[in-house]
This record gives C-alpha cells, sequence and structure tokens, in this order.
C-alpha cells in the first residue's frame, strides 16, 4: 500500500495546515495510502530502531538516494543507499533473511499474525481491527517474500485484502538487491493496475453516508453496478435523508470546502490534505488527494497522490458514482501501475535495513 518522502509544513497547493483534515467518505483514495503504508510497516516490522552504535560503528550514518541510476536493470531508477560499512553483501542478505522467516516484521498492532513457509517463500498474514468510526470489523493483508541467495535478491508481495490475493496479483511488488564490493542496497516497487473496494473503502463511504444523515449501509466486494464483472463497494438505496443524487455532490463539495477547509481551484478542482491522525490502521501516514467531480457523468474522480504534496506522482484514482432511481453510491479505488524509487520508497527501505542492522548487531 507508498512513504516517507520529503514534507514541508504547508501543502503549496492547498494552503492548509497539517492538522486533522479528514475527509469521511469521498477521502476513500486513503485506503490506498494506508495500504503502502501498511507495507512499509510490515517490512520493518515494529518502530524502526534510532542506529548509532554497532556494525564497524557505521549503522545509520549512511543515506539513500531516491531516482538513482539502477546497478540491476540499467536504464531504470532505483533507490539506492550510500556504502554501508562493518558488513558484508552475504551478511546483510543472511540478516534479512533471518529477520523475515523469524516473524520480526510484525506490526504490533495487528490481533492475528500467522506466518508459513511454502517452496522457499515466506507466507504472512495480518488481521487488523477496524475502528468503529470507519464502520468497525476488520481489515486482513497478505505478504510474500522470496530469496535468492545466488543473486542477492529479496522479493516482496504485498496484497491490500483476501480478493485482491485471491487474484494473484499484488499491490505493490517490492524489490532488494544487495550490491558486493561495496555493499549497497538498491530497492525499488512495482506498483500494480489492481482494484480494491475492501472493508476499508466501506468504512469511509458508511461516514459519509453517516455525515449526511442516513441510516444506509455500506457493503464491500459487491457486484459492481457501474462496471459489469467488477467488484465494488455498494451503498442501499440512500432514501431517508433530504440529500438525493441530483444534490449529492453539491452537498459533498460544500462539505469538502467549508467543513473540511479543503482549498477549491479557479477550474473547480478541489485540493485536499489528508491528516495521519485518522489513520485506519495505525501506520500514521497523511496523503494529499485532488477531486474533480464530472456532474454530467454523476461520477467523482478522486486523484490520489500519496505522500506526494506537490501533485506530482499519482498513485492512484478512487472513482464514485452516483446511481439514481434508486439513489445509490458506488465506489472502488485502482492503482496507478509503474516503477517507483522515489523518496516515499526510500522511506520504505530505510527502517527496514535500520532494523536489520540493528539486529545483526544485537546477534552478533
Amino acid at each position: 500500500l507508498v512513504y516517507g518522502g520529503p514534507r514541508g509544513i504547508w501543502n503549496p497547493l492547498c494552503r492548509v495546515p497539517r492538522t486533522a483534515r479528514r475527509t469521511p467518505g469521498a477521502h476513500a483514495t486513503h485506503a490506498a495510502t494506508t495500504a503502502a503504508a501498511t507495507a512499509r510497516k510490515a517490512i520493518a516490522g515494529a518502530e524502526a530502531p534510532d542506529l548509532s552504535d554497532g556494525m564497524g560503528g557505521s549503522v545509520g550514518s549512511f543515506s539513500y538516494t531516491p531516482n538513482s541510476d539502477s546497478l540491476a536493470c540499467p536504464g531504470e531508477k532505483s533507490v539506492l543507499s550510500d556504502p554501508i560499512d562493518g558488513v558484508t553483501a552475504d551478511k546483510l542478505f543472511e540478516g534479512v533473511e533471518k529477520y523475515i522467516r523469524g516473524g520480526k516484521t510484525k506490526a504490533g498492532k495487528e490481533t492475528e499474525f500467522d506466518l508459513t513457509e511454502k517452496d522457499g517463500a515466506v507466507h504472512i498474514k495480518q488481521v487488523f481491527n477496524i475502528p468503529e468510526l470507519f464502520g468497525g470489523g476488520t481489515h486482513t493483508v497478505f505478504q510474500i517474500f522470496k530469496f535468492d541467495a545466488a543473486k542477492l535478491s529479496i522479493e516482496h508481495q504485498f496484497f491490500a485484502g483476501p480478493k485482491i490475493f485471491e487474484s494473484g496479483t499484488p499491490n505493490t511488488t517490492n524489490r532488494s538487491v544487495i550490491h558486493a564490493d561495496p555493499c549497497r542496497v538498491e530497492f525499488w516497487q512495482e506498483a500494480h493496475a489492481v482494484r480494491a473496494s475492501g472493508p476499508m473503502l466501506k468504512g469511509m463511504m458508511e461516514k459519509v453516508l453517516s455525515t449526511m444523515g442516513s441510516k444506509a449501509k455500506a457493503h464491500c466486494d459487491q457486484s459492481s453496478i457501474a462496471v459489469a464483472g467488477k467488484n465494488s463497494v455498494t451503498s442501499d438505496p440512500i432514501d431517508d435523508v433530504s440529500v438525493t443524487a441530483d444534490s449529492y455532490f453539491d452537498f459533498f463539495k460544500g462539505f469538502l470546502t467549508e467543513t473540511m477547509q479543503a482549498t477549491e481551484l479557479p477550474d473547480g478542482t478541489i485540493i485536499e490534505e489528508r491528516s495521519a491522525m485518522m489513520d485506519v490502521l495505525g501506520i500514521g501516514t497523511k496523503s494529499f488527494a485532488k477531486h474533480v467531480i464530472k456532474m454530467d457523468e454523476n461520477h467523482l474522480y478522486c486523484y490520489e497522490y500519496g505522500e506526494d504534496e506537490s501533485l506530482t506522482e499519482m498513485v492512484g484514482v478512487t472513482h464514485v458514482q452516483v446511481h439514481k432511481e434508486p439513489f445509490r453510491l458506488e465506489q472502488w479505488n485502482i492503482q496507478s501501475p509503474g516503477r517507483r524509487a522515489g523518496p516515499s520508497q526510500a522511506g520504505i527501505v530505510k527502517p527496514f535495513i535500520d532494523s536489520i542492522l540493528k539486529f545483526l548487531s544485537e546477534s552478533s
């Protein structure tokens, strides 16, 4: 599911300070960001240590450069670490494998953490409680780690829900290669065009239904009304409030700009900063989004940029379709595919390698 890049106190486009401005319902794209942040947390495990010694005295003293020329894939970009003193490439790879097989990637907020091994790969299932604020219930994510000792490479597949896991296509594939002489870590992320319609999106839709004053419920992973053969989050018919299918986007636009203090640009686009304070799984990340309402389509396109407050690297789009006769809401998220190696990906690999080096130091 996506994180840890540089950010200022202010979003230059939105001019909204970093406060608890999480839009209920329409900020459903936050599910994609949360999933990605969950992936980061899942790789590193518990809070990464603040390293200052051990492993030759160099642990934590090196940095990572995003969008570097790839050593493993010429012509591509990766996150590349500085040389890491005090450890060999083989020893670092061994530490990564032992750390993961030992179950140390547990995030600490799960209600369930299951680790099994199959054909040399490590399969992990994590179950999180969803706060009542977002509809309650649980959310399950899956991970698969594969190791290639000959190439000193690690593949990490992250699935943000059961339906995605059943499809066989992960949300993201994180790839790490450990280079020797000098020892350096190369990392990149491959995002896949998966469609999300799980419980986090459901909880967010239920929040907006509640804000309208409706008792209608939302249901995840339902057969799509708008797109045959796909799944979406869909609501019950909404017939107990003054908001109608024709007035819904007027209501929602007002909610964004007046209640949530999002910023409307001259072209009608609405820019929103979402606080980490309301994060569903307690991962602690914020995100930025651009809302574009197409009244003639009864459709909202919410372009998600993750932690990129410059709004240049889109990570996905959440669609909200308003249906008439009866009035119902439908939403789903589609992740933008591609190779990613920016500051957000540097924020994934750094705490992970810090944890590995600390693990090796304590084991020696």
